[in-house]
């Protein structure tokens, strides 16, 4: 399934966070590559801010969840079905969170990101390389231009491109399965965030062009002021993953194809709950 998620708008969401005090904000990253249809949510990211301390918790997209009005399904098609208010509710609902803010990003928009900073630096290992090529070489029919393949494996520097294709593997039934595709989410958002604290002028001069590409409600000039504090912080954000191994069971249900079926919602309630207060 296709999946690209735009990592960069994290710490846009973070400097808004901090500036208005806001606990929690939803980053939802849809698999859409028609601007007038929406795509399932192939990433969906609690930002959480306390004091100084910023969490990202990442909610896995196979989660099996009841959704008002289609019945049970795998948390990402709330969003196709019904968009954020949808997707926002059913965590809700089945969670018992009180998220309430949410910003969309969407297929089109994550290579240009990534390559107005310049570019990210990535460690590919040889077994992931040739899935990762295969990725570019699918995006480059999309967009119907010649796309650079990966060349060799190791510690590189990345353009958007290349990035996106590095986060979208997923191959079930290996070390590369979803798990490890967050794990890779998390890496391009690291980066990101390093680039643009290492680089500040960079990032200040981009930061218009990235607020266009953001659906959101933010104000430009709360956005710009925030944005501009963000850069002048050094820690980068702690990544953590819901729901963890003992908290559900894989199945496979007809219909809907293999999910992570919650074996208690009121502890994984509780769980969920912890991790981005």
């Amino acid at each position: 399934m296709r999946n690209q998620i735009r990592f960069v708008m994290i710490f846009l969401l973070v400097a808004f966070a901090n500036s208005l005090y806001a606990q929690q904000i939803l980053l939802i990253g849809s698999d859409s590559r028609d601007e007038n249809k929406r795509g399932n949510a192939d990433l969906i990211m609690v930002i959480t801010v306390k004091n100084k301390e910023v969490k990202l918790t990442s909610i896995l997209r196979d989660t099996y969840v009841y959704i008002k009005g289609y019945g049970n399904q795998k948390l990402n098609a709330a969003y196709r079905l019904g968009g954020r208010k949808l997707l926002i509710s059913t965590i809700n609902a089945n969670f018992k969170t009180r998220l309430a803010s949410s910003i969309v990003t969407d297929f089109n928009n994550t290579a240009r990101v990534i390559d107005s900073f310049g570019g990210i630096t990535l460690t590919i290992d040889k077994g992931i390389h040739h899935y990762v090529n295969s990725y570019i070489g699918e995006q480059s029919y999309l967009k119907g231009v010649p796309l650079l393949p990966l060349s060799r494996t190791g510690t590189i520097k990345m353009t958007g491109d290349q990035a996106l294709a590095y986060a979208r593997v997923r191959v079930a039934g290996t070390c590369y399965d979803d798990h490890a595709r967050v794990e890779r989410q998390k890496n391009v958002t690291k980066a990101v965030i390093s680039y643009a604290v290492k680089n500040k002028s960079v990032a200040l001069k981009n930061i218009s062009d990235l607020w266009s590409m953001i659906d959101t409600d933010i104000n430009l000039k709360d956005y710009i002021k925030t944005f501009s504090s963000f850069l002048n912080k050094q820690r980068l954000p702690r990544s953590q993953v819901f729901p963890k191994g003992n908290l559900y069971t894989n199945e496979r249900i007809n219909g809907v194809g293999l999910v992570l079926k919650i074996r208690d919602f009121k502890r994984a309630s509780f769980y969920l709950n912890d991790m981005i207060k």
